[in-house]
């Protein structure tokens, strides 16, 4: 008797459906340009979140992502979680980067981790990156308008590879993910900033395909990760 066919988002008339799934990248250390590549948790987390969705669906038809540093080795690691032949090598689109973080932000990326320090630095920098992003939205600079318009023809060019039955992940960034929901739900350029402000490392957004055109389904779900060590503590959990 056959094994039956494994559904990427159930069974019923969903099972026709296309489905994107959003990876916001692992963990990343800071270098001379801001962040850089993954830390040894970010890592982790890609692994994890790979894992995950190696479970989920089972096969990928498409997966695509940014061409920065953190963006490059989520998506190697989550691919090297699926079995020999079940997702595709990822191509690169620079619509999934993100903007220039410590630019807008005008001060350095704070480190990471979980100290009195860092924890204070990083809410420090969320609340100059939140009032520079609205500025810059508001701003009239075409570097902004150009940058949403990536994010737009990046959304398009996945959803070509998510037809019915089809499954195609990218791996971005926060602010990248949250424009993406923020075109989809309406949202207005003062709120866009919160969309992505509590997005976890690896954490997962799913979308899906179908006649009505493309619709959000779930954002910045990180159950995979929101489990306790052996310690009591959730180390997997982390938005710096």
């Amino acid at each position: 008797m056959g094994s039956a066919r494994r559904s990427p988002i159930g069974t019923g008339k969903m099972s026709a459906m296309g489905v994107i799934y959003l990876v916001r990248h692992g963990q990343a250390g800071v270098d001379e340009n801001g962040y850089g590549s993954l830390t040894e948790l970010g890592r982790r987390q890609a692994h994890n979140v790979g894992k995950t969705l190696a479970a989920r669906a089972g096969k990928v038809n498409f997966t695509v992502s940014g061409n920065l540093a953190r963006q490059l080795e989520t998506i190697e690691e989550i691919v090297a979680q699926f079995p020999s032949g079940g997702a595709p090598e990822p191509v690169v689109n620079p619509g999934w980067n993100e903007y220039n973080l410590e630019r807008l932000a005008q001060t350095h990326v704070p480190p990471t981790g979980i100290t009195p320090e860092a924890t204070s630095a990083q809410r420090g920098f969320q609340r100059n990156l939140d009032g520079a992003l609205i500025d810059w939205a508001n701003s009239g600079d075409s570097s902004y308008t150009e940058y949403r318009a990536g994010v737009r023809d990046a959304v398009a060019q996945i959803a070509e590879h998510a037809g019915p039955g089809q499954v195609a992940i990218a791996a971005s960034s926060a602010g990248t993910i949250g424009a993406v929901i923020a075109d989809l739900w309406g949202i207005s350029t003062d709120n866009w900033p919160g969309v992505s402000r509590t997005m976890v490392n690896g954490s997962i957004t799913k979308l899906l395909v179908g006649r009505s055109g493309i619709n959000v389904m779930s954002v910045n779900d990180h159950a995979h990760a929101d489990i306790d060590d052996a310690d009591g503590e959730r180390p997997m959990v982390t938005m710096r």
